[in-house]
């Protein structure tokens, strides 16, 4: 009996042992499955994390890339804006609308300015206001010098260079002068910007947007007009806290500014200086420039407008128009001056002008007229030599301003 016992109790005792490490493997599963649920989870958790927080940077690169597209688009709207002012006006932008030029009066104009549509163009020829160096005369009748066309050393020898007017276009660099091109477009942008800066759209969603005053430089090539500017700009996410900023900004115009200018002076100081020379038939159609003359705009005066076909700005192509001041024709000078006739002799125009040309030149394409007055109390020809002698009166007008000169009869 005591043997079969120590039997049972073996038995148990395995029995016992095995449901032990049956127990222990359950555990063990159990606990593998809940590390597993755990990693799993803890991986799901992390990479929906990184999945919000990737989704939440490129939100707010959107939003910031919007407000700095908003600043560029500010910058290539007023170099543009400055461009088609600077071209209406003559190359001048006046101070009440951001440029340096003192606005003109209304009583200016014929005098500073004349108008193209309602904008104030400036005079880039002028009638020259200062004594010119001899042999040249502003003044008449010894403009534009005593005996043109012909030269002072052989008078048998015509010329038509000398000095009909003054070049006050502006100069294009600001290293040539004040005012310049250059400076217009630059005060001009710098002037508007805080304006154009309206961030009120993008503050309604919640950014707190911080602008200082802009800085901007203008380079003109021949071909292109290049501006860069320092806009700061400090974004703030309100919500979030995050923070952007912001401060260099370009734009590239395709107008041919430098090309177009100096097309234009090289014209000015030809029609300054060359009485037969015409500016509408100057048109270089290898550059795609066309001029305009429109004539009598203002007692005479004449407003030029240049256009280039390859620049454009806004659908249009840029134009440049200024205001040419009306000058006086210039007579041909009548050699003989002092002339002899016997009493009761009729004197007529032939008798006046002897061999020399009747006729003017008119640095402004205008067609003078010329008549011939007897400075008596009945001035129409013939006229009787009736006296010991009668002052005789040639001039040539264009219908605002003359030349003349004075021809002598006396009786033998």
């Amino acid at each position: 009996m005591a043997g079969l016992d120590s039997k049972a109790k073996a038995n148990m005792r395995i029995k016992a042992q095995k449901s032990q490490i049956t127990m222990i493997m359950i555990m063990g599963i159990v606990l593998f499955i809940s590390i597993g649920i755990i990693m799993y989870l803890s991986k799901t958790a992390v990479k929906k994390s990184g999945q919000s927080a990737e989704k939440k940077i490129q939100t707010t690169e959107l939003e910031t890339r919007a407000i700095k597209d908003f600043a560029s688009n500010c910058l290539d709207k007023l170099s543009k804006d400055a461009l088609v002012l600077l071209g209406k006006q003559g190359g001048y932008i006046y101070t009440n609308q951001g440029g340096t030029i003192v606005p003109f009066s209304d009583s200016d104009e014929g005098v500073l300015y004349i108008k193209n549509n309602n904008a104030n163009a400036a005079y880039n020829i002028k009638m020259l206001q200062l004594n010119a160096p001899q042999p040249f005369y502003t003044t008449i009748p010894e403009y534009p010098w005593i005996i043109f066309p012909y030269g002072p050393v052989n008078q048998d020898t015509k010329t038509f260079n000398g000095i009909f007017g003054a070049n006050s276009m502006p100069p294009l660099n600001s290293s040539h002068g004040p005012h310049s091109v250059q400076m217009q477009i630059e005060t001009f942008i710098d002037t508007n910007m805080d304006k154009c800066l309206d961030f009120s759209i993008f503050k309604n969603e919640g950014y707190d947007i911080q602008k200082a005053k802009s800085k901007t430089k203008v380079f003109i090539g021949a071909r292109d007009v290049s501006i860069i500017s320092e806009i700061p700009l400090k974004v703030t996410n309100i919500k979030t806290q995050e923070k952007a900023e912001f401060n260099d900004f370009s734009s590239v115009l395709d107008i041919r500014l430098g090309e177009m200018y100096y097309f234009i002076k090289e014209i000015i100081d030809k029609d300054i200086s060359d009485i037969t020379f015409n500016i509408q038939d100057t048109a270089n159609n290898k550059n795609s420039f066309s001029i305009k003359v429109s004539e009598n705009t203002y007692q005479k005066d004449d407003l030029i407008s240049i256009k280039d076909q390859q620049s454009v700005i806004y659908g249009q192509p840029f134009e440049y128009a200024f205001g040419r001041k009306n000058r006086a024709p210039a007579l041909y000078y009548i050699k003989d001056d002092v002339l002899e006739f016997d009493q009761g002799d009729q004197i007529d125009e032939d008798d006046i002008f002897g061999n020399s040309e009747r006729k003017a030149e008119d640095p402004d394409e205008d067609n003078p007229t010329i008549k011939i007055e007897a400075l008596l109390s009945n001035p129409d020809l013939p006229t009787v030599m009736d006296r010991p002698q009668i002052k005789f009166r040639v001039e040539a007008s264009d219908g605002m301003l003359s030349d003349y000169q004075d021809i002598t009869a006396n009786r033998r």
